[in-house]
């Protein structure tokens, strides 16, 4: 929003499942001219949900769409006399599919192929539902293509995982601003740190293998207890409870995540079932802490193995590869 403020009067129509605060508002509007939000409440949801289950829309995009949504967002693009509409994800596609203005979408990431990871994890009941999701999914990314008449993604490898003309789907990059992921030094509190939405299923999974899977075999190894810290808005109660681990501790919320950047000695980050661009892993590198990822989060962003990060695919690989940065002072420089 800062930058497409620069060059346009910028609007924004949003849905939130939550009251929004003034403050928040306030914080918005000083990048851009107005801002209408649509709180969904609980009924709302239940109402939205149960329509896309019959009718077939994937839940992600039901449970934003109603008519409702749609008269107020029409309403708005002729009180605004908006020339162009930016729809951020397929969540909110249905509700401007029809508008008469030009449109583009971000579909940032292939949301299809997630839901299909994430139905290989959990429960009988939650791996069942994710795959109706995947499939629904999918369908919808295919059919929503032709109402836009602009498509963006986030990296070449999600731009491969829709099926949707290649030569019309745009890959667009996210970044950081090194300028600001300045490591300006600090007190080392912990050995390893992980930072993320702690609401997001993928950081919640990371979280979760890190302190279950990797950190009793790293004590273990070495014979020391290392210190965690678990940082990122929004953390589930899954991800409270890790803080139950000896030398775990779940930061939550920070005003400046350069905070918990700089309290650890490196960053480990066992993400299996994301997809998209992981920033946090540029952040991290922007504030020079060494990395240790998977292979294909390292893929995704271009990252060399060895050269700007150390990759790791097991509890046993991650363990070996901390215990390396340990001992090569050359690595951790």
């Amino acid at each position: 929003m800062k930058t497409l403020a620069l060059y346009h009067d910028l609007y924004l129509y949003a849905c939130s499942t939550t009251e929004i605060s003034e403050k928040d508002k306030s914080y918005v509007l000083r990048h851009c001219k107005d801002l209408r939000v649509h709180e969904l409440k609980n009924k709302d949801l239940g109402i939205n949900l149960t329509k896309a289950f019959f009718s077939g829309l994937p839940f992600q995009t039901g449970i934003f769409h109603n008519e409702d949504i749609v008269k107020e967002i029409e309403t708005a693009v002729k009180d605004w006399k908006i020339d162009h509409v930016y729809c951020q994800l397929i969540r909110m596609a249905e509700n401007v599919k029809d508008l008469k203005v030009g449109k583009t979408i971000d579909y940032m990431d292939a949301f299809g192929f997630g839901m299909k990871q994430r139905s290989k994890m959990g429960g009988l009941i939650k791996r069942l539902i994710y795959n109706i999701e995947s499939r629904r999914v999918k369908k919808y990314e295919k059919s929503i293509f032709q109402h836009f008449d602009n498509h963006t993604v986030i990296t070449p490898k999600d731009a491969e995982r829709i099926d949707v003309p290649d030569e019309e789907l745009h890959v667009i990059p996210n970044g950081v601003n090194t300028k600001f992921f300045t490591n300006t030094g600090g007190v080392e509190e912990f050995d390893l740190v992980f930072v993320g939405n702690m609401g997001y299923l993928p950081n919640i999974d990371a979280s979760k293998y890190l302190v279950e899977k990797i950190l009793p075999k790293l004590n273990e190894k070495s014979g020391r207890e290392y210190k965690v810290l678990i940082a990122g808005a929004r953390p589930t109660p899954e991800v409270i409870n890790l803080a139950k681990s000896n030398g775990v501790t779940v930061g939550g919320w920070m005003e400046d995540i350069r905070t918990a950047y700089k309290s650890g000695r490196m960053f480990v980050a066992p993400i299996f079932n994301g997809i998209g661009q992981q920033n946090k892993i540029l952040e991290a590198i922007s504030m020079e802490i060494p990395c240790i990822v998977n292979g294909s989060v390292a893929h995704s962003l271009g990252l060399e193995k060895d050269k700007h990060c150390l990759v790791a695919e097991s509890p046993d690989d991650f363990v070996a590869e901390i215990i390396r940065l340990e001992n090569d002072a050359t690595l951790m420089g």
